[in-house]
């Protein structure tokens, strides 16, 4: 027997606690964050992910790339009228992987996907040629974006992981849809 929504929503959170637990340990993920992204949210999530790095002794330039990722990711998920995001950093033993996923509007993601996979096919130089030739028109005060993404942080992205970005869409009505952007970084390039 399915449960209805009202009584999902009148059944206390302690019978999620586990699952979701279970859930965060089996794909191993080491933070996790659902709400609006503010300036003090960026300040206050890379100082937590700073100390569990910490406390992993991680390497430095891999932490170094793994918040600039983060920052870049951070102002992916930046739309107030279409609700909150959602971020989750992944470490495994290999990578570190950064997921960043809001509501877009679904007439935008044909040519998102279709940015996408453009900057998926370039070359490291053609990355670097593109991603200075976004900052000039940035500069020039002409925005550039689709679907309310700066296409200027996917450059970036894309710069900085040194590997293609993985994404998905899941259609939620005629207005919206759900973006998920993941960048990754492997452990063993640095």
């Amino acid at each position: 027997m399915v449960a209805s929504q009202s009584e999902l929503l009148h059944e206390p959170a302690l019978s999620y606690a586990y699952p979701l637990y279970r859930n965060m340990l089996d794909n191993s993920i080491i933070f996790m964050y659902h709400g609006p992204i503010t300036p003090d949210l960026v300040v206050d999530v890379l100082s937590m992910v700073e100390y569990r790095l910490g406390d992993a002794k991680e390497d430095r330039r891999i932490s170094k790339k793994l918040f600039n990722i983060m920052v870049e990711s951070f102002s992916l998920g930046e739309d107030q009228r279409r609700g909150h995001s959602v971020l989750i950093v992944r470490q495994l033993p290999y990578l570190y992987a950064v997921s960043i996923g809001r509501r877009i509007p679904s007439g935008v993601v044909y040519q998102v996907k279709a940015f996408l996979d453009w900057v998926n096919t370039l070359s490291p130089e053609q990355l670097r040629e593109e991603y200075h030739r976004a900052l000039q028109t940035k500069e020039a005060d002409k925005p550039q974006g689709i679907g309310g993404l700066p296409l200027i942080s996917i450059l970036d992205l894309a710069r900085k992981s040194h590997d293609v970005l993985h994404y998905a869409f899941e259609y939620l009505d005629d207005e919206d849809s759900f973006f998920s952007l993941e960048a990754r970084i492997q452990k063993n390039m640095i």
